[in-house]
């Protein structure tokens, strides 16, 4: 073979996904999306939360097995068919997951080691050699600078989460992997741990190792970055190199062009100067766990936030994960797990909130994030779960006529697609979330709080809670909603407020923003 054509021969990706398609039930979560990287390249994979990041970095460590999606995985050339993390890591692929995957009965030193332990007397008797596994934790915790704050021999459930994070990234930095896959890894980190994981990354790089990198910090991926592909609505829309590129153009890719005029419904929207707010909220914090607080660079989930929302008016939150958002509705529902501070007033009135019971007491009701867990009883009748706040007085007894009486009304007014004698379990997630809403109904509060209310809700349910809000707003009652859809929060709200560590970073009135804009708040990129 001649020098030429050795010279021209074309470089075999380190890694390449291609025309991958991913469905959950009847919701697709990518639809032929594609990457390709090179090795000793770190490339990053932005998009808005469900853009189907997550889907496919699993898709490649092999928890969503092969044979449940379609399109084809390439390491260093050859077609691969991973049906579970072992397999994906015997290839040389190394994970973090966003999800905490760690054992935390066990030491950190066993975590870090583990399916990997050091053999005692050679192997013979099967036995392992708890010092020099232990020995090589120290030696990674010290590669990271972490080896005097992290104990190798505490239990790992006994850190707070961003120690936890730094021992699942010196875990996958331990399997010395060819590819090394990055989701949110610095989420939980403090400023000077996140400096510190990305020198580490660029030294890795420099070894010729290939990084998959994921993160709403724009900043982040501009600085650490190669080349960066987007992902939107599980579609690839594009990849440039950071070299030559922008955080505002990345941030066009993540939310396109048509979204930033969105149908915003019909609803009128008056606001007196004169009304007193039906909501004020005022210097609310909400502390962080002692761990947690311990590590992190704040020491408050919520910190000194304050705002107001009228009757009738409905009030968006947007915010990037560990922003604050589901802690704020959780304190504003008496449900902070280690209280707050701070002064909250319904229609002109102070009250307390030491509790869900006082929150509904004093008007003020939650649609959480997590449905199943928290909004429904799942093992109970869609007529028991829309009961569940209208309880008669007498020990809990309930009038059996009345409650179906009222639960066929209220089914036929949500638009409810099941009996009332269905449980609550065999609902789609639309009908489920529409049931959860529909429980608060019977005594209607004045201020209804919601958790991504639409988050796996397919698109004719969606809609239907649009409108649904959009009613109830309508009829004067207060609605602050918490969503990671930038595109929902444009198409109900009448202002965004912006999270960002805890406190109110941006206020924008919905009809003088875009798309784009809102996600630049929220990445950072203004």
């Amino acid at each position: 073979m001649s020098t030429h054509a050795a010279s021209a021969a074309p470089t075999i990706p380190a890694l390449e996904l291609s025309e991958i398609d991913k469905a959950f039930g009847g919701v697709r979560a990518l639809r032929g999306a594609s990457l390709t990287a090179d090795t000793g390249e770190i490339l990053g994979v932005c998009g808005e939360n469900g853009a189907g990041k997550s889907t496919l970095l699993k898709i490649l460590a092999g928890v969503h097995p092969a044979g449940s999606y379609g399109g084809v995985v390439r390491v260093f050339g050859e077609e691969r068919r991973f049906a579970t993390p072992r397999d994906a890591e015997a290839a040389g692929i190394a994970i973090v997951h966003q999800e905490l995957m760690l054992v935390p009965e066990l030491p950190v030193a066993q975590n870090l080691v583990l399916g990997r332990e050091a053999a005692a007397f050679g192997g013979v008797f099967g036995l392992v050699d708890d010092d020099a596994d232990e020995a090589r934790a120290r030696a990674m915790l010290a590669r990271f600078g972490v080896d005097d704050e992290i104990d190798p021999r505490a239990p790992a459930g006994s850190l707070g989460i961003g120690r936890q994070q730094i021992v699942e990234i010196v875990r996958a930095l331990l399997l010395e992997a060819r590819v090394l896959v990055l989701d949110e890894p610095t989420a939980a980190l403090t400023g000077r741990e996140a400096d510190r994981l990305l020198d580490w990354l660029r030294d890795l790089r420099a070894g010729g190792a290939t990084c998959l990198y994921v993160s709403h910090r724009l900043d982040e991926v501009m600085a650490l970055c190669d080349r960066v592909v987007v992902l939107r609505d599980g579609r690839t829309v594009g990849t440039v190199q950071t070299a030559s590129s922008s955080a505002d153009e990345i941030v066009t890719m993540m939310v396109g062009r048509s979204v930033s005029a969105p149908d915003r419904g019909a609803r009128a929207r008056p606001r007196s100067e004169d009304e007193a707010p039906m909501l004020e909220v005022r210097d609310l914090s909400v502390p962080l766990p002692r761990d947690d607080a311990a590590e992190a660079a704040r020491a408050y989930a919520v910190e000194g936030v304050s705002f107001e929302a009228a009757r009738g008016e409905i009030v968006g939150l947007a915010g990037a994960m560990g922003s604050g958002r589901t802690a704020l509705l959780s304190a504003l529902f008496g449900a902070a797990r280690h209280g707050s501070k701070g002064r909250v007033r319904v229609s002109g009135a102070d009250v307390t909130l030491s509790s869900p019971r006082d929150a509904i007491a004093s008007g003020i009701a939650l649609v959480p994030e997590d449905r199943k867990g928290q909004g429904l009883v799942l093992g109970l009748t869609v007529a028991e779960n829309l009961s569940l706040t209208s309880r008669g007085p007498l020990l809990g007894l309930v009038d059996d006529e009345e409650e179906e009486l009222e639960a066929q009304r209220r089914i036929a007014a949500l638009g409810v697609r099941g009996a009332s004698s269905a449980e609550a379990v065999t609902l789609s997630g639309g009908n489920q979330q529409k049931l959860v809403l529909g429980k608060w109904l019977a005594s209607p509060p004045r201020v209804l709080l919601l958790d991504e209310p639409t988050r796996g809700v397919d698109v004719g349910a969606r809609e239907e809670i649009y409108a649904l809000l959009e009613r109830l707003a309508a009829d004067g009652m207060t609605v602050v909603v918490a969503s990671s859809d930038v595109p929902e929060l444009l198409r109900l709200a009448d202002r965004i407020l912006v999270l960002a560590r805890g406190r109110i970073a941006a206020e924008r009135d919905a009809r003088a923003t875009d798309a784009a804009e809102i996600v630049a708040l929220v990445t950072g990129a203004l």
